[in-house]
Formats: C-alpha cells, sequence, structure tokens
C-alpha cells in the first residue's frame, strides 16, 4: 500500500439501494480520513439518488448513458473517468468491469476485493471472507465495506448508517401529510410490499393488507403504501385487499428516493420486505419491521435498534434463491406463507409501545 495521501478519489458505488446505505459509515470514515482530497461518486443514477444531499462528496459521476450502444457508452464511461484525473479508486462493486473501467480510465491505485478474476487490477487488495471449501461467508455489508477502508488505513469507528434528506423533499413531504390529512396524535405505518431480486424475498399482499388492517383497527393506524416504479401493480393489490384505505398510495402518484427518505422520517413504524427502504428507515431513524424469508439475515445484518426481524425457520432456508424451487405444494415458499399477519403486528405494536414509553 502507498503512503501517499490522495489528492482525488473516485469511490465505485455499490449497485443496490440498500448496499449504498451500508456503504455510509464507510463513506463517511473516507471523507473524515481525507478532508482536503477531492471525493467523487461513480455510480448508478439509483445509488446517487440515495445520497443526494450528501455533504461527503465533492462531485457525482453516473454510471448510467444514453449511448446508443454497450461499447460506445463504455467508452463515455471512461472519459468520464479520465478527465477526472483520479489517483485513488476504491471499488465497493464486486465485478471485473468497474475494475477493468478503473485500469482503462488511467487510475494508479485501485482499492477493492480480490474476487471476479481482477486482482490483476488491484494495487490496494483484500480478500473476502471464506470457509474451507472456498464459499463466501455471510458477513454484513456495513463490516464489508469497512474491512475494505481498512486497506487504505481508513478506521470505521462508528457503524451507524446515515443518509440526508434535501429540503425540497422535506417541504413535498409536509405537503403530502397536510393533503392527505394525515393526523399526528395517530400512529403512521408505511408498507413496502415490492421487494427487487425475485419473489421469494415477496411476503404476500393478503398479508401485508391484513396487518394494515389489524393496526388500523386496533391502533388507530394510519397507513402509507410505498412503491418504486415498477412495484405500482403489487401496491395496488395491497390497497385493493384492504377494508381501510391508506391515507397515502404510491401506486396511484409517483415517489423519488428523495421523497421516501423525507416521509421515513415522518413514519412511526415501517413493515418491509428485506429491500432498500428497510435500510433506508434504519438511516433515518425510522422504526421497521423486516420479514425475512429466502435471504439470510446476516449478509444484511445491520444491528439496529429499532429493527424487528420476522422470520419462520424452515428445513429449506434460508436459501437464497430468488425464486422458490419446491414443488407446488405445503413445502412451496413456506418461509413466507408460514409467516401470519398477527406475528407482524405483534412487532409492530412492541416497537408503537416503546416509541410511547420513551415520549411519555
Amino acid at each position: 500500500m502507498s503512503d501517499l495521501r490522495p489528492r482525488s478519489i473516485v469511490v465505485f458505488l455499490p449497485n443496490w439501494v440498500g448496499d449504498v446505505v451500508m456503504a455510509t459509515p464507510t463513506l463517511r470514515a473516507l471523507r473524515m480520513s481525507f478532508p482536503d482530497a477531492r471525493i467523487t461518486y461513480f455510480g448508478r443514477a439509483i445509488a446517487l439518488d440515495t445520497l443526494s444531499g450528501s455533504e461527503w462528496c465533492d462531485d457525482v459521476i453516473s454510471a448510467t448513458t444514453k449511448a446508443p450502444s454497450r461499447t460506445l457508452g463504455q467508452l463515455q464511461l471512461i472519459g468520464s473517468l479520465r478527465r477526472g484525473r483520479f489517483d485513488l479508486a476504491v471499488l465497493m462493486t464486486n465485478s471485473f468491469r468497474t475494475a477493468f473501467l478503473a485500469k482503462l480510465a488511467g487510475i494508479g491505485r485501485i482499492a477493492g476485493y480480490d474476487r471476479d478474476a481482477r486482482s490483476f487490477f488491484l494495487t490496494d487488495r483484500i480478500m473476502p471472507p471464506r470457509d474451507d471449501s472456498g464459499q463466501l461467508v455471510p458477513v454484513s455489508a456495513i463490516d464489508y465495506y469497512a474491512d475494505l477502508a481498512g486497506v487504505l488505513g481508513v478506521e470505521v469507528s462508528c457503524r451507524q448508517m446515515h443518509l440526508p434528506v434535501t429540503e425540497a423533499c422535506e417541504e413535498e413531504a409536509d405537503e403530502l401529510f397536510r393533503q392527505a390529512g394525515v393526523d399526528s396524535r395517530r400512529p403512521v405505518v408505511m408498507l413496502n410490499p415490492g421487494a427487487s431480486g425475485g419473489t421469494s424475498k415477496i411476503w404476500g399482499p393478503d398479508r401485508f393488507a391484513q396487518t394494515a388492517d389489524i393496526l388500523v383497527e386496533t391502533r388507530g393506524a394510519q397507513i402509507i403504501i410505498n412503491a418504486a416504479p415498477g412495484e405500482k401493480r403489487i401496491a395496488a393489490d395491497v390497497a385493493g385487499r384492504m377494508v381501510n384505505p391508506p391515507v397515502i398510495n404510491f401506486a396511484e402518484r409517483d415517489n423519488t428516493l428523495g421523497l421516501l427518505k423525507s416521509m421515513l422520517r415522518r413514519t412511526d413504524v415501517l413493515v418491509t420486505n428485506d429491500t432498500g427502504a428497510r435500510h433506508i428507515a434504519a438511516a433515518i431513524g425510522s422504526a421497521v419491521v423486516t420479514v425475512f424469508g429466502s435471504t439470510d439475515p446476516l449478509w444484511a445484518k445491520i444491528n439496529y435498534a429499532r429493527e424487528r426481524i420476522v422470520s419462520v425457520e424452515v428445513d429449506c432456508g434460508p436459501c437464497g434463491r430468488k425464486l422458490c424451487d419446491q414443488i407446488p405444494g405445503p413445502k412451496y415458499h413456506q418461509c413466507m406463507h408460514n409467516m401470519t399477519a398477527e406475528m407482524v403486528v405483534d412487532a409492530v405494536e412492541q416497537l408503537l409501545d416503546e416509541s410511547l414509553e420513551e415520549s411519555a
């Protein structure tokens, strides 16, 4: 490892929202460790949107191009990186492609995990944790990125996730709550029924609807249904099954990551599948109930005191598969089917009661 302090750093951000949020302790530590360096974030639009309003970087480069071909797009990205004259690239991504991009951009130091056949491109490398058979060992992404920073002599002493919000999104959330007639004396519960990465992560729309109706009846909860652009159908399905209509339903209107962050600041409890909204809620400070099915919680461990994880033990899980490979029958998707609305309601009520005790 070189002892020269970098003057210009480009950080290749993770591709998924949840991973970006779990990278924030390391992003904060990089800023604190190199206060005089110019730090640029390179990533997909969704990753950059997740960090909108951040004071930890000086510039951003979008990895999303409108080039008519993949080759031309890659050339454009290489050109953007070359113009940055970076002397250090920090690869939070694991792909061969991003390491190759950094090398072609002429970046002298490239730090990353030694995996996916990219060792040749790395100057500052770390081996990922593996077991005796060579398989990757489940480890929280928070620790995974922090260990990478350690290769550069950066200590991530605080592992708490954090996300900024913008004034414009705060004003938009306030106005949306006002228009919906949200009563500040009653709890606000947000449902996040969608998820990327396959149906094995998705709890049934009927269960989300049952959970919402129980909380409306027992706690006077005001329900918000969140939906990413590609999740409006499942959000509409949940709303259609509810006896008590939601006060805000993003199946019927557009949402943004910036607005979601501000909405979660005003939400008492989020009920969600294992997806990016879970991590955003924890970074913002909202209580969260996460239903886990096929995913091993160790990969996404966040050590957040205001989270309750609901799951059921099954012989075939956690399998990590996008689609359940059991034949139709009692074992099919049992990790989710065996999870009842009452189990989730109990977790929500625990968090609501704790909030009342803290405010008393």
